[in-house]
């Protein structure tokens, strides 16, 4: 049974979040991600925005580190 996409997982982040995550991560731009998961730039943006505020805030760079550290998308394995 998965969650619908805008529902929050356990973390507290959303499918779409997941996705943004993984993405930012690899160092994908906004255009890149929202072209990707099929959205538009500003909705990503709002997305990335959610994502960072819910890690702690900080640099893009400091996001990606975050994401990493928090270990969310290890639990897609």
């Amino acid at each position: 049974n998965m969650g619908a996409p805008y529902e929050p997982a356990s973390d507290g982040l959303t499918d779409i979040q997941h996705s943004i995550a993984k993405l930012l991560v690899e160092g994908h731009v906004d255009e890149a991600i929202a072209r990707r998961l099929g959205m538009n730039v500003r909705t990503c943006r709002a997305h990335i925005a959610k994502l960072a505020s819910a890690l702690g805030r900080g640099s893009r760079a400091q996001l990606g580190y975050l994401i990493a550290q928090s270990g969310i998308l290890e639990q897609e394995n």
